[in-house]
């Protein structure tokens, strides 16, 4: 609540003003309750192209603040929560057409071979870890012995709790590859590249055909989304699906089980890899880890619902979980930077190794702050499913036509001219005005989806 007494005063003034005060509720509805929307002002008119004549016009000057408001559409719930949560559930909505069908996919699509798959990075060293076994809880590293060549313990007999701060953390920092932890995540993208063509290659071997012909009998698909571990490596969350050779309208062939797909796609992660590039101190070759997960979808426990609410929720996670390497760094960002020892070991690493001329081109300082990581955190191939745009299009469609369905000619034409004010709510009042209802709108959320799970449970039972 805010506690300035001009704060207060600002409150008291925007409820007494009842038809500006619902104006600004309608706006600030609109954006989802961002916390940091995009101020605009400016005019729009619309014009009938045969006439010339302007029929409506709109100027933000009647609005409460003078500007209208657009929301951030971040996907970073460290910076926008209410932002994020829409962006996961379009990512919900994407991954999840691809599973089951809808949004343009026939609903054919969820009987085709479809695995959901788990790759990791491979081990730069020991680190603190949280493990469990059977439901229940594990030491950190009970059977190590011995001490490092620096002089530290490589034994943990702790049992971590989720919130312990040493997660992540290298049992000896000085052992921890951090040079070769980084130009990993550098290549995990490239790596995941070669490793759908290496599952074609798989494929069509399998069939007996060659891989420059495999296009014209069946199509791989896939979504994925990338997670950052505690130790600061980036690992995939991916669905795998394998259709006919027009995409998700025809079955793939035959010969092609869910059988022989899984075991492409396992022996293609477990040998698939990309030369580290020469540099000093760096030698072999970036490859996944050896935990390999690969499930069958609605065949195994992964249900496509389940599987697609999994994936989305990392869709919206930072490179660090209190959002401080949500953006690119400075030199002079490096010294006080406050996040984990662990995390600004490979900050300041990848910011070293991107000052190497013979690596210069992955532009590693540029992408320091995740870690060397360079890629997008959600990527589709072209025929999964539907793509977020077209999502994002049809909400606004709606929204505009549950507005006013008849607002307008069908034929006319908008000219608009906007102008940027800024982003972020003008003051501390609606700032604190539009957190209090983003808060009551998502327990509204939580609310609802329990009442309808109740309701299903009751007609099942």
């Amino acid at each position: 609540m805010p506690t300035a007494k001009s704060d207060l005063d600002f409150l008291l003034k925007r409820a007494s003003e009842s038809e500006s005060f619902e104006r600004w509720l309608d706006l600030a509805r609109s954006t989802g309750w961002c916390e940091h929307p995009v101020r605009l002002a400016g005019t729009s008119h619309q014009i009938d192209p045969a006439t010339g004549e302007i029929y409506s016009s709109y100027s933000t000057a009647a609005e409460p603040n003078g500007h209208l408001l657009k929301a951030c559409g971040t996907r970073r719930a460290t910076v926008c929560e209410p932002c994020s949560t829409r962006y996961r559930a379009d990512a919900w909505h994407l991954i999840v057409a691809g599973l089951r069908g809808g949004k343009g996919v026939p609903e054919d699509a969820s009987t085709h071979p479809i695995l959901f798959v788990t790759l990791t990075a491979p081990s730069f060293g020991p680190v603190h870890s949280r493990r469990e076994r059977d439901g229940s809880s594990r030491r950190c590293h009970p059977k190590r012995r011995g001490r490092c060549d620096h002089g530290r313990s490589i034994r943990c007999d702790e049992i971590h709790q989720p919130d312990d701060a040493r997660l992540g953390e290298p049992l000896c920092i000085d052992c921890f590859e951090y040079e070769r932890a980084v130009l990993w995540n550098t290549h995990a993208t490239e790596l995941w590249r070669r490793t759908t063509i290496g599952i074609r290659r798989d494929l069509a071997k399998a069939m007996g055909i060659g891989s420059s012909h495999f296009a014209a009998h069946a199509r791989v698909s896939y979504a994925k989304v990338v997670e950052y571990q505690d130790r600061g490596l980036v690992h995939l969350h991916v669905v795998i699906r394998l259709d006919g050779a027009s995409g998700p309208d025809e079955p793939p062939p035959e010969a092609l089980t869910i059988e022989r797909f899984e075991a492409a796609v396992v022996s293609t992660c477990q040998r698939m890899s990309v030369a580290y590039p020469q540099t000093r101190g760096v030698a072999g070759e970036a490859r996944w880890g050896d935990q390999i997960d690969a499930r069958r979808v609605a065949l195994d426990s992964a249900t496509p619902g389940a599987v697609a609410a999994y994936i989305a929720k990392y869709a919206t996670k930072s490179t660090d979980a209190f959002g401080r390497l949500d953006h690119r760094l400075h030199q002079s960002d490096l010294a006080s930077l406050d996040v984990r020892p662990h995390l600004k070991r490979l900050v300041t690493t990848a910011w070293d190794l991107g000052g190497r001329p013979e690596l210069e081109p992955l532009k590693l300082r540029h992408w320091a702050h995740t870690l060397g990581f360079r890629g997008h955190w959600l990527t589709k191939s072209r025929r999964y499913s539907t793509t977020l745009g077209a999502l994002r299009s049809a909400r606004s469609e709606w929204t505009a036509e549950r507005r006013d369905p008849t607002e307008g000619l069908a034929e006319a034409v908008a000219v608009k001219d906007w102008r940027y004010l800024g982003r972020g709510w003008d003051n501390r009042g609606d700032a604190w005005l539009a957190h209090t209802a983003a808060a009551e709108a998502a327990e509204s959320r939580v609310l609802a989806r329990e009442a309808r799970l109740a309701e299903r449970k009751h007609s099942e039972g």
